[in-house]
């Protein structure tokens, strides 16, 4: 089963996001993506935990399993294999974020000795190699030990018991079960979740993921390179470096809904700031800017893994409105907001005065 917490998803922040790597992934259909909202199948689901790996905001988790939990448990331990078929769901669970706090820790293999077999292979296959070739360019980068993914093989004669939904229900069942059950499935085809007044003071406060916080935390013990690299932001999922250009208004409405305050403003909204660090790479501060000034930097500097920084994207004069006294974001001209300006020209229009 998968839980969902609408205050992390984008999609609750925005209509506009365009995010859908969970509905991309999961390899039963269970989740749609819709218009400020995600649709859940969860009699569809079978439990692989490949939508918690690629979800940028931990808007989703597994019922029955939680991954940051694994990690304390896994890195405490003397194991350093990670397998389906032992201690794991799918190994496209993991995260990028994940895979580089791992390799940042201890020495780790994923077994990918039953991915050629498995049902699933189409749909998060690809997505584990991504993950760790990412991986493992970042760690290359940082000095930090590298992921191995090889095909091990690993078996356990006793499946714990968040094993053995996956392990039984699979995509044969899971078809069948859908066919069984059409009319159940038919009232979950488009289920509305609403927010509660706890979820909405949650989207104003704004979170960090566990996995971020994690990798935070880890960079922070780990020995700094000698030098910093700069990495293409091209290759990176986890994170990225932005610019914005001169189109910009100072709308405001990128570092409003940025889920983790990597974009932020100051007070008086005189200058846009990003920091590297808190950026998840949801990508809704693009999909929500209707002058596509903001974009992706070309290198992203491996110093802010280390030293993290508020950098300034872009500054503004700001003046006091000469009507109703409220700072705004001024470009020559009368001094006078936007909202007055349209007021005035209602007002205009309405007397009749050109």
């Amino acid at each position: 089963m998968i839980s969902l917490n609408p205050a992390r998803c984008v999609h609750y922040y925005s209509k506009l996001s365009e995010c859908d790597k969970c509905e991309t992934i999961c390899p039963t259909d269970a989740i749609k993506t819709q218009e400020s909202a995600l649709a859940i199948k969860q009699d569809a689901c079978i439990g692989c935990g490949g939508c918690v790996g690629v979800c940028p905001t931990e808007a989703l988790q597994l019922s029955n399993f939680n991954v940051t939990e694994f990690f304390f448990d896994f890195v405490k331990s003397d194991e350093e294999i990670i397998s389906c078929k032992s201690n794991f769901v799918c190994l496209a669970a993991l995260s990028v974020d994940y895979l580089i706090s791992l390799g940042l820790a201890k020495k780790v293999t994923l077994d990918i000795g039953h991915c050629a077999t498995c049902d699933i292979k189409d749909a998060c296959f690809s997505t584990i190699e991504n993950a760790v070739a990412e991986a493992n360019y970042v760690l290359e980068a940082i000095g930090g030990k590298t992921i191995t993914a090889e095909p091990l093989g690993v078996q356990k004669e006793e499946v714990p018991n968040r094993r053995e939904f996956f392990n039984i229900f699979s995509l044969q069942g899971a078809a069948k079960v859908k066919a069984q059950m059409e009319t159940a499935m038919e009232s979950l085809e488009d289920p509305t979740i609403g927010l509660s007044p706890s979820q909405i003071e949650a989207i104003r406060k704004k979170d960090i993921p566990n996995k971020r916080k994690l990798l935070f935390t880890l960079l922070r013990r780990a020995e700094k390179p000698r030098e910093y690299k700069y990495l293409e932001n091209e290759y990176l999922s986890f994170t990225s470096d932005k610019v914005v250009d001169e189109t910009c208004d100072n709308c405001s409405v990128c570092y409003r809904i940025c889920p983790t305050e990597a974009l932020s403003s100051d007070a008086k909204q005189s200058a846009i700031y990003f920091d590297a660090l808190l950026c998840v790479r949801c990508h809704l501060c693009h999909d929500v800017c209707e002058k596509d000034s903001i974009r992706l930097a070309e290198f992203f500097d491996t110093k802010e893994l280390f030293e993290p920084t508020q950098k300034v994207l872009r500054k503004f004069r700001v003046e006091r409105c000469i009507d109703c006294g409220a700072f705004f974001t001024y470009f020559g001209g009368e001094k006078m907001c936007p909202r007055c300006k349209i007021e005035e020209e209602e007002a205009k229009s309405l007397w009749g005065i050109e």
